[in-house]
């Protein structure tokens, strides 16, 4: 295993196949998408289409607005603290977004399960897989 500065995993050993790697942003996708459609689910709100793209465009354009400019997804050095950076500054954007363009007001409690679910998710899903690659010794070939 590749250890980063800090004593952190890189992400060749984190996102070990281009595949994988390709893979992220779509999975990081996934987890918006299941916040918004969880929250639809539990709070009997909104219904069709256009209702689920406007409550989650915002969060999708903060995400890989901050993706991009952090290089979340292209830079091997500091994995986590990329992420660290997108998921509070992207879902940060994402709330204003969701505020001065949607006019929906974010409350406390809400900001709270924002940030609590989305970090479950996209922290969640890349410490599976870390967790998977080491139990699963690499096969050389």
């Amino acid at each position: 295993m590749r250890i980063g500065p800090g004593g952190a995993p890189h992400w060749a050993t984190v996102l070990p196949t281009a595949r994988l790697r390709r893979l992220a942003p779509v999975l990081d996708l996934a987890a918006l998408a299941l916040f918004v459609a969880i929250g639809r689910e539990s709070h009997g709100i909104g219904s069709g289409l256009a209702w689920y793209v406007k409550v989650l465009w915002p969060f999708v354009a903060g995400w890989f607005a901050v993706a991009l400019v952090v290089r979340l997804y292209t830079a091997t050095e500091q994995p986590w603290l990329r992420l660290v950076a997108t998921w509070v500054l992207g879902i940060a954007l994402g709330l204003a977004l969701r505020a001065g363009i949607t006019h929906r007001e974010s409350l406390s409690t809400f900001t709270i399960v924002v940030y609590v679910f989305t970090g479950l998710m996209t922290f969640g899903w890349r410490a599976v897989v870390l967790g998977v690659r080491r139990l699963v010794p690499a096969t050389r070939t």
